[in-house]
């Protein structure tokens, strides 16, 4: 078979077209460090890289996710720290009040600063502006101080979740309603700012009302009332014992109390009548005993006030009947120091439990983001392998194509420059 000049040459040019993509293509596995540069270079790892890759993005978003998460949940886990210091001083200063040592004004005016602390507190933002205790309403203040002085808190118990991996959640923050809102107390569910208002108004009023009286034998005792009648608790403890006594009192109506402390004389020793004169309630100690009164309860008194309605005037009086010492003021125990410092410990104590919440969040976060991390590494690597140029085997491969090629050419390049007469000498 015959073949002419024509078809020789094309097929040359052909053969070193097929040697420069393959050269071209090397070289830009070369220079871009890839070895699968279309998925028909290799079909199957192809695919399996596309999926590697795609798991890869998809372990970035959950890291992402991790790290927003851990910046709020580090954010509300200081938040409430400071916050849970900023009641250990008000309970600081609020012994302090009652110990008349400090300055009452001056106790007053840096709890009404760290009030306004607290606020700043519970209406901290994140990197990105959203408010991290307003539920689900982010972009909103979520607690309003409002022209009485109290606190509203307007977000919402949502919890906001991320994912942070296939089969798992976590929460990011925890909602303001149940942090700074709803504090278990003897006196029922109160705000963590409604708590240190009373402690205000105990420290307000700590030097005008006590927890008891004590009189030496004989004891009268003049109620300040509001116009309805109320329930009033208190034990009374004479020579013989102490009994926890409860009746209705109104403004010059104390015959139902005088029943009751003589229904228990024989556990007291102490017989009331009443002053006709003064509406006072007189108590005498039958052995001239030492009579005591304290621990008041008065039914619908739950809190503090800064304006105190409702409290008993007791005197105590020798045998001469002659008055001795200062009136003692009495009312409902929940308006002393000693209670708003309880009720202080309860907010404590509450925010303690969402510390271990959102602390619980951060240990399941810590823990995935290990995961995650080490998850990273091993696609990384499959990438790596699936995807990543051997360059010292392509740059042997890239040798000896372009010596191929360069023997191939000089080759040809002989050939076609030689005449009939070369081949008939």
């Amino acid at each position: 078979m015959q073949i002419s000049q024509k078809l020789f040459n094309q097929q040359a040019i052909n053969n070193f077209a097929k040697l420069d993509a393959e050269i071209q293509k090397i070289q830009e596995k070369v220079s871009t460090g890839k070895n699968i540069l279309a998925a028909s270079d290799d079909p199957v790892n192809a695919v399996s890289l596309s999926v590697a890759k795609e798991q890869k993005e998809l372990l970035q978003r959950y890291s992402d996710n991790a790290d927003a998460a851990d910046s709020r949940l580090s954010l509300a886990d200081v938040s409430i720290q400071e916050t849970v210091n900023t009641l250990r001083r008000i309970t600081e200063l609020s012994i302090q009040a009652g110990s008349g040592t400090v300055n009452e004004s001056a106790i007053l005016k840096e709890i009404d600063a760290l009030t306004e602390v607290v606020v700043e507190i519970a209406n901290n933002r994140d990197a990105q502006g959203q408010a991290v205790f307003s539920g689900f309403k982010t972009n909103l203040v979520p607690f309003q101080k409002e022209l009485d002085g109290s606190v509203k808190y307007i977000g919402d118990r949502g919890q906001h979740t991320v994912q942070i991996s296939e089969s798992m959640k976590v929460k990011t923050s925890i909602d303001g309603g149940t942090t700074f809102m709803a504090i278990p107390t003897a006196s029922g569910v109160k705000s963590v700012f409604e708590i240190i208002e009373n402690s205000r108004n105990a420290v307000k009023t700590a030097s005008q009302f006590k927890r008891q009286g004590s009189a030496a034998g004989h004891a009268e005792i003049n109620f300040v009332l509001p116009p309805d009648p109320q329930e009033w608790t208190f034990t009374l403890t004479g020579s013989k014992g102490g009994v926890s006594i409860s009746s209705t009192v109104a403004q010059g109506k104390v015959s139902a109390l005088v029943t009751e402390i003589n229904k228990n004389t024989e556990f007291t020793g102490i017989t009331a009548t009443e002053n006709t004169e003064t509406g006072a309630v007189v108590l005498k100690e039958n052995f001239a005993g030492e009579i005591i009164m304290k621990d008041v309860k008065i039914k619908g008194n739950d809190f503090g006030t800064d304006n105190v309605t409702s409290y008993a005037k007791f005197d105590s009086y020798d045998g001469m009947g002659e008055m001795v010492g200062a009136t003692r003021h009495i009312t409902d125990t929940d308006q002393l120091i000693s209670s708003s410092v309880n009720f202080l410990e309860n907010a404590a104590s509450h925010l303690g439990d969402q510390l271990a919440v959102v602390g619980a969040q951060m240990n399941k976060l810590g823990q995935q983001k290990e995961i995650l991390a080490e998850r990273q590494i091993l696609v990384t690597e499959k990438i790596g392998d699936l995807g990543d140029a051997d360059l010292a085997e392509l740059i042997t491969r890239l040798q000896s194509l372009i010596l191929s090629k360069e023997a191939s050419q000089a080759t040809f390049s002989k050939i076609g420059k030689q005449t009939l007469f070369d081949f008939i000498r």
